[in-house]
């Protein structure tokens, strides 16, 4: 049985208690957790709603879960997108109050910004790249409001918006023809001590390939990317742990760098 509205409003306000108090809810119960997927991305709508109106801004989109990896680990078959939202939009060397958070983890991502619109279905990689005005390197961290890690599954990650909590952005804006964003290799390191590296391959075969899938995906919801968006394409990287005091930076091949702290 689908959501009500009611229900779909009650849980839209437990999530955004749950982010101004730093507090998680419970693991979900009946009915959420018999819910669609299609009730759970109005959830997520009637939550980025809350936040508009409360004097935050859409600015993006991300997409999560792009390599298959990711996918097993959230029991999923496929990715899944939230709202980036300008409050939560940094640039580099932002230090993020570690207490403002509850379970966060980070992410390496190629951000594209977009020229011009795109509406699926059927949108290409092609497509994507002819679009973009430049892409950046780009941090994500995502921060659970429902259960915990590991423990979450489509119904957390999509009505709680994609698990978005702040995105950090680089300095340079790099030009798509002069780069092949599946070959771009990025190195993560922590506190002076290099973590991981990546390739753009980890994010569906092609960064640009997870911008697709989101425009075609956004278009059975009956909507589209808009030009001036910004997109967070997925991690290059394995998602990474956060502790209080961490400093971490990413370099990005031909992208650029960006660094973020957590004091």
């Amino acid at each position: 049985m689908a959501l009500t509205e009611q229900a779909i409003t009650d849980l839209a306000a437990q999530l955004q208690l749950a982010e101004e108090t730093v507090t998680p809810l419970a693991p979900l119960t009946p009915p959420y957790s018999d819910a669609s997927e299609d009730d759970m991305y109005q959830v997520q709508q009637a939550l980025v709603v809350r936040k508009t109106q409360a004097g935050d801004r859409v600015v993006g989109k991300k997409v999560g879960a792009t390599n298959p990896k990711a996918q097993q680990l959230f029991g999923l078959t496929e990715p899944f997108y939230g709202h980036v939202l300008e409050r939560g939009w940094l640039t580099d060397g932002a230090k993020i109050p570690f207490a403002t958070l509850i379970q966060p983890r980070l992410e390496c991502e190629i951000a594209f910004v977009l020229q011009r619109p795109l509406q699926g279905p059927d949108i290409t990689i092609t497509e994507v790249l002819a679009a973009t005005e430049a892409v950046v390197a780009a941090f994500e961290i995502v921060d659970p409001h429902i259960g915990t890690w590991p423990g979450l599954g489509m119904r957390e990650l999509i009505a709680d918006n994609g698990i978005f909590a702040r995105c950090v952005q680089g300095t340079t804006r790099a030009p798509v023809d002069q780069l092949n964003l599946d070959e771009v290799r990025v190195v993560l390191t922590k506190n002076g001590t290099q973590l991981v590296e990546g390739t753009g391959t980890a994010v569906l075969g092609h960064p640009a390939a997870s911008v697709a899938w989101l425009a075609n995906k956004l278009a059975t919801h009956h909507r589209h990317l808009e030009a001036g968006e910004i997109v967070m394409a997925g991690s290059l990287t394995p998602i990474q742990p956060v502790q209080q005091g961490d400093r971490f930076e990413a370099v990005f091949v031909g992208i650029g760098s960006v660094t973020v702290e957590f004091p």
